[in-house]
């Protein structure tokens, strides 16, 4: 290979999430993308008279956070932090300030300001790129917006959030007017802004007592919300995958995963080419379900946070019910893509934290972890993070490890998350993120 003008090498150990080459020593980038990866020897002579820097600590990936509400938090970060705050205080803002949902209606350059805000912040976790999974429409006018001015540094898939029940989406005739009427479809977009799946609800909140259960919440025989029936989930199902489209749905309780199950079945070879969602899907989702959603293709959008936070109040509701609740290992071994996400700033975002649940299972206020048999390790929580979000960011042949051709989305950490012990995994620090090439964090001495 000849040299290629502003071509830099890059040395450090490096963990590369490539499965055919998990561990290098250098990588070298060219207008946006990597170039070259391997030994220090092998990547300087594919580049010969590059630029040489040598890196203290340890690079990753770029990470990927596959559920986060990123204007949303840009937002509360407008109304929390101020100009000098640091991502640390932003993540501790966001935990005392657990229930404040943000305004409701804000003016829309508050929405580019947020953004500006709060993209930095997050990239200083080494977080490169997002799927928001329900964007409004008024979302999706400041995202693009955004982008328009060159100010969208984080890579973003807007997943439409379509209400169906409400004013806007009364039925499910509605919803699919709305979407026939765009002219677009899952896959739109470009290399920063890109139209994801639908999203919409199949049941409702766990400690409302809302998710759809197959076996009943208590003596009572009730087994939660259904908010879409059978008939219209199926039909909006079907239009989506004729049309184009791919569905992520909320579905927390296992009477609503079996729903999916159901329903995607229906989908064909849609499910796994447009990416078809189960979102949540923590609570006592049945093997047979996850079995038969992984065999299609659906993806597996769980959140640890959601677990951290929720965790002590299921147990008092469901007793040993709740032991397995977020069955990430059992997804796992479905077969099933795993995309991990934080549905951030409302949840805990950190994904150093996210990541140590899923191997602990330890949750809020609670001396005892929930089961261990759903625990996972932390190469498949990086996993999580990396190659499958990248997956469900219909991104796999761009993003999620440091391999020749992808992007240049990677963090420079103090150490590497496989070779530290499992409670040391929080405390570790990005000290620098690149997105295609770009520097957008660097951590000051």
């Amino acid at each position: 290979m000849s040299a290629l003008p502003e071509t830099r090498v890059y040395v450090a150990p490096i963990v590369t999430m490539d499965a055919a080459a998990p561990d290098a020593e250098a990588f070298a980038v060219h207008d946006g993308r990597i170039v070259a990866v391997g030994t220090a020897d092998e990547v300087r002579a594919a580049v010969p008279g590059a630029g040489v820097e040598e890196l203290d600590g340890v690079v990753l990936p770029g990470l990927i956070d596959a559920h986060l509400h990123m204007e949303r938090a840009g937002l509360k970060a407008l109304d929390y932090v101020s100009d000098d705050d640091g991502v640390e205080a932003y993540i501790a803002r966001m935990r005392d300030n657990f229930d404040d949902d943000g305004p409701e209606d804000p003016p829309f350059e508050d929405r580019i300001r947020g953004l500006v805000r709060v993209q930095p912040l997050l990239h200083a976790l080494g977080i490169t790129g997002i799927v928001d999974p329900a964007v409004t429409i008024d979302e999706m006018r400041g995202y693009q917006e955004a982008h328009r001015r060159g100010l969208l540094t984080m890579r973003t898939v807007a997943m439409p959030f379509l209400d169906i029940g409400t004013p806007r989406f009364p039925d499910v005739d509605a919803a699919i007017a709305h979407l026939d009427g765009t002219g677009v479809s899952t896959g739109f977009g470009d290399d920063i802004l890109r139209i994801g799946p639908i999203k919409v609800y199949a049941d409702g909140e766990a400690l409302k007592g809302q998710a759809l259960l197959e076996q009943p919440w208590d003596d009572s025989g009730y087994t939660g919300l259904q908010r879409i029936s059978d008939e219209d989930f199926l039909r909006l199902v079907r239009w989506c995958a004729a049309h184009g489209w791919g569905v992520g749905t909320h579905a927390v309780g296992g009477g609503a995963v079996a729903l999916l199950a159901r329903a995607y079945a229906e989908a064909g070879d849609a499910v796994a080419d447009r990416r078809f969602q189960a979102i949540h899907a923590y609570l006592e989702p049945s093997d047979e379900s996850i079995r038969a959603l992984a065999d299609l293709g659906a993806i597996a959008s769980l959140q640890p946070s959601i677990i951290w936070h929720n965790g002590s109040g299921l147990r008092s509701a469901l007793g040993e019910r709740a032991e397995r609740a977020n069955p990430v290992r059992t997804w796992l071994d479905s077969g099933a893509v795993l995309a991990l996400g934080s549905d951030g700033p409302f949840f805990a975002f950190d994904p150093r934290h996210l990541m140590w649940q899923t191997i602990t299972r330890r949750v809020a206020g609670e001396d005892e972890p929930l089961s261990l048999d759903e625990a996972i390790t932390v190469e498949e929580a990086l996993a999580g993070y990396t190659t499958g979000a990248a997956h469900a960011s219909l991104a796999e042949r761009d993003r999620g490890a440091i391999r020749a051709g992808m992007q240049a989305d990677w963090a420079l950490w103090s150490a590497d998350p496989r070779r530290v012990g499992v409670d040391d995994l929080r405390t570790l620090a990005v000290r620098r993120t690149d997105v295609g090439g770009r520097t957008l964090f660097a951590a000051t001495t």
